[in-house]
């Protein structure tokens, strides 16, 4: 299990491998800053390149033409984005902090890009099985558990605490990846936290209590959340 030892300052702060990035709206070499809330390129945006988060976390999203707005995918540190097998691209992509991106062009290993595009075809077909099938509580358990696996902080300790991550989504961005209410999400993760699968302090930084139960729910579970008998 990881331990995370730090103020709440120091989790939220930009971290040190940002430090003499400018943010900019131009590439500086290959690679950019983008702030948080920034939009790296436009749903429907032609010639959109192959990008590589960094660091950080990316959004991909659809909007209808009334504002109604889907999550797609959420985007960790390594992943590869801006995958298209045509000109026209149909999502968005936000950064939801400061979120280093480095532009590949349209020339990627062609294994490299295999695998990325492999990846990107399951978790579609997870997310539709997610929005189709689960819970409500299954689904926050599954971004909880997906999230906890992409953004986990690195310890020097790993024997001691719990799995630690920094949740850049705000609620109402959980409620559009996931389909909900935000007032849903809100008691989802109460919920999660009575019971002693997650904790937070801030609503930013969540600690994984019980990673085994946590993706038990995700996966379909029955009976979701129950107090374990002593």
């Amino acid at each position: 299990m990881l331990n995370i030892s730090m103020p709440v300052e120091a989790a939220l702060a930009l971290p040190p491998n940002f430090a003499g990035l400018p943010i900019c709206p131009s590439f500086v070499g290959r690679r950019r800053l983008f702030s948080p809330r920034t939009t790296i390129y436009d749903q429907d945006e032609t010639a959109v390149p192959i990008y590589r988060l960094v660091d950080g976390c990316v959004a991909l999203t659809h909007s209808l033409r009334d504002g109604r707005r889907q999550i797609l995918d959420i985007i960790g540190p390594g992943r590869l984005f801006g995958l298209v097998f045509h000109e026209d691209n149909h999502c968005g992509a936000q950064a939801l902090t400061f979120s280093q991106v480095e532009s590949l062009g349209r020339t990627v290993d062609q294994g490299i890009l295999d695998q990325a595009l492999v990846q990107m075809l399951n978790r579609a077909h997870s997310l539709a099985t997610l929005l189709g099938r689960k819970t409500a509580m299954e689904r926050v358990s599954s971004a909880v558990f997906d999230l906890a696996q992409q953004f986990k902080r690195a310890s020097r300790n790993p024997q001691r605490g719990a799995p630690t991550f920094n949740l850049y989504l705000t609620r109402a961005d959980l409620g559009d990846w996931l389909g909900l209410t935000i007032e849903t999400v809100s008691r989802c993760l109460n919920q999660l936290k009575r019971d002693k699968v997650i904790d937070f302090s801030h609503p930013e930084i969540v600690r994984v209590l019980d990673t085994d139960r946590l993706q038990a729910m995700a996966a379909g579970g029955r009976g979701e959340v129950r107090k374990r008998r002593a």
